[in-house]
């Protein structure tokens, strides 16, 4: 089974350029967790995800590490996150993209997530994105073509 057989191709993306807070908000008004980022020329240039959200919101082991006793008040850190959410997106997002084509196995792209530890891969085509597999989606195929299973509706 191949990637473009399952890969969701309604895409919601945002600018390097956006803020965190309108990252977040397409992403809640979406319903998804993770967004190609791409510049001017739809070229994709990282992703950002909830992870990488959550992240920016506390502080790096390096700077606890620095100065411990500033990050031990988390009231004053949650009265902080308005700075937060003005970063912007090309300083937050991975930068370091794996990516499938439309042709490329769903177990390749499997092995990949499970060695890398992350849930959706964008999909190019000659450079241009044209979709998004998500992990779920790739381990319910393989569950329902290779196993006969299927979820069933409640």
């Amino acid at each position: 089974m191949k990637v473009k057989e399952i890969m969701n191709k309604q895409l919601f993306t945002v600018s390097p350029d956006a803020s965190w807070k309108d990252a977040a908000e397409l992403m809640v008004e979406k319903n998804v967790s993770a967004v190609p980022v791409v510049d001017n020329n739809q070229k994709l240039v990282g992703i950002l995800s909830e992870k990488h959200l959550f992240r920016s919101l506390f502080p790096s082991y390096k700077d606890v590490m620095e100065t411990p006793h500033g990050y031990l008040d988390f009231e004053q850190m949650e009265d902080g996150i308005e700075e937060s959410s003005a970063r912007k997106v090309s300083e937050i997002m991975a930068k370091r993209l794996i990516t499938a084509e439309p042709e490329t196995p769903i177990f390749k792209v499997g092995a990949l997530m499970v060695a890398s530890g992350i849930h959706q891969v964008p999909v190019v085509d000659d450079g241009k994105l044209v979709g998004m597999v998500k992990r779920g989606k790739i381990y319910n195929a393989i569950l329902k073509t290779h196993f006969n299973l299927s979820r069933k509706k409640k």
